[in-house]
């Protein structure tokens, strides 16, 4: 795909740095508050529907495949269109799928309106590319950097908004403060600089910007019907033999297009390649099922086998607080990655979640050691969220940095969805009979799987090589701290 500017050496928009950052960082809040607002009320929404945590985890895992997709399609429109015109269209949708969730009072239509806030996954690789489009070279990998780890600090703003609200009056008026929230970030998106390139367009590939997502959720849902139908019924096989093939297919067609929706052509390149797959083993784990895992403990009565008997207000203003941790490491993540170094920072966010899954393990008995481990999980996310990015932007060039933002979102998105739906099922799978409460054995499994993923990202991120001295003259030199950046 050609573009009309080169974005690296047209004329920066005249607006603030300043307000440029702050903009961006509400919009990437909005994302991650409607990402993660659903996992303090999990444990509410399953005891108000009297369904397994393998049926109410579809509120997570619907919202993370439509999100994912979501990604993709605004990447290459706001390349197209104007990244800045696409990010206010993506936060009216996600509006619209608050008011849906508001007015349901079933699991199947609060799972529908969350899929429909689910676009809102579309948000951060679109500022992503506005940041690269618009911020100066030299402060470029500590704003994209911040603005990650902003993100980071509205999951945990979502799980201290929703825990207290939920304690108040119900899940249902957490979709009041994300509507509102969502409309505050489509006005200040108003005054973002106009898009200074354009992308063509041509043929838009909706086809395959689509189809991997239902099949995901096909394979997932084989998965999550195993225990009820049996791995060796027809039912469970088709769907699970269909899905794979609806990916098949998918894989087939993106590499057929000449211009896919999802060019996963990235995987072909070394570093994007390498950087995409780490990127899917942390997701799978600690940026999936570490995210819900943690309130289900918090939040359990300590009758259960693993409970700490908190209330959802103060589960969620306990990650809130452990939370900031994660906002103020990513501008260190963002100097450690500074000079195409963004693999060391990878790194260390891959060690720091093997320790968080081991700990999580061993210490989840206790109030204190949970959130020991929690802090450290904590400290971990804030590394990944932020290097990843900023490894995607070491390898592509400026004109196709939303389109590889939008692979690595897509990617992201779609294995947290999975790490999270296989959660909920393995927890599912080892109820105390006759209660919601997953025995100590089911954690165990459930951490050690985690650790695992983490550990293979961790052995992928040895083998991605530094950005060359050449290539980091078209890269930022990270400013000393963040105000060098906002």
């Amino acid at each position: 795909m050609s573009s009309t500017t080169d974005l690296e050496a047209g004329p920066r928009p005249e607006r603030p740095v300043a307000l440029i950052v702050v903009i961006l960082i509400f919009a990437a809040i909005v994302s991650s508050f409607e990402a993660t607002m659903m996992y303090t009320a999990l444990p509410e929404i399953i005891e108000q529907f009297k369904s397994p945590p393998s049926d109410a985890g579809w509120v997570l895992t619907g919202f993370l495949l439509v999100g994912a997709a979501s990604a993709a399609i605004s990447g290459r429109l706001g390349d197209a269109f104007g990244r800045r015109n696409v990010l206010i269209v993506v936060l009216l949708a996600s509006i619209i799928g608050s008011v849906v969730s508001l007015a349901t009072d079933s699991l199947g239509g609060l799972i529908a309106g969350r899929a429909i806030q689910g676009l809102a996954g579309g948000l951060v690789p679109l500022c992503v590319g506005i940041l690269r489009e618009s911020v100066p070279k030299k402060n470029l990998s500590v704003a994209v950097a911040t603005v990650a780890g902003a993100a980071m600090w509205g999951g945990a703003a979502g799980n201290i908004v929703a825990g207290n609200i939920v304690d108040a009056w119900g899940w249902h008026y957490v979709f009041v403060v994300a509507a509102a929230v969502a409309a505050v970030g489509a006005v200040g998106a108003l005054f973002l600089p106009r898009p200074t390139t354009k992308a063509r367009l041509g043929r838009v590939d909706w086809f395959g910007g689509i189809l991997f997502a239902p099949g995901i959720a096909l394979a997932l849902y084989a998965v999550h019907e195993s225990d009820a139908w049996g791995w060796s019924s027809g039912k469970t096989i088709g769907c699970l033999v269909g899905g794979l093939a609806v990916l098949a297919l998918w894989i087939v067609w993106e590499l057929r297009v000449s211009d896919p929706l999802i060019n996963i052509r990235f995987f072909l390149n070394r570093k994007l390649g390498l950087t995409l797959v780490a990127t899917a083993f942390v997701s799978f784990g600690t940026l999936g099922v570490s995210g819900f895992v943690g309130q289900m403990i918090w939040q359990m009565p300590e009758a259960a086998p693993v409970g700490l008997g908190l209330s959802a207000g103060t589960a969620g203003n306990i990650s809130f607080g452990i939370g900031l941790i994660g906002f103020l490491l990513s501008p260190l993540s963002g100097r450690i990655s500074r000079n195409g170094r963004s693999c060391n920072a990878l790194i260390v966010g891959a060690a720091l979640s093997i320790a968080a899954a081991l700990l999580s393990a061993l210490l989840l008995d206790s109030v204190v050691g949970f959130l020991i481990s929690q802090t450290v999980l904590t400290g971990a996310t804030g590394f990944l969220l932020s290097s990843l990015p900023n490894l995607i932007v070491e390898g592509v060039p400026g004109a196709n940095t939303s389109e590889a933002s939008g692979v690595y979102m897509v990617t992201q998105t779609a294995f947290s969805a999975v790490g999270t739906s296989i959660g909920t099922v393995l927890l599912s799978q080892h109820l105390v009979a006759g209660t919601p409460f997953t025995t100590r054995a089911g954690y165990n499994q459930l951490f050690i799987m985690v650790a695992v993923a983490a550990a293979v990202g961790l052995v992928i991120a040895w083998f991605i090589r530094r950005a060359s001295i050449r290539s980091t003259d078209a890269l930022p030199q990270a400013a000393a701290a963040v105000p060098h950046a906002v």
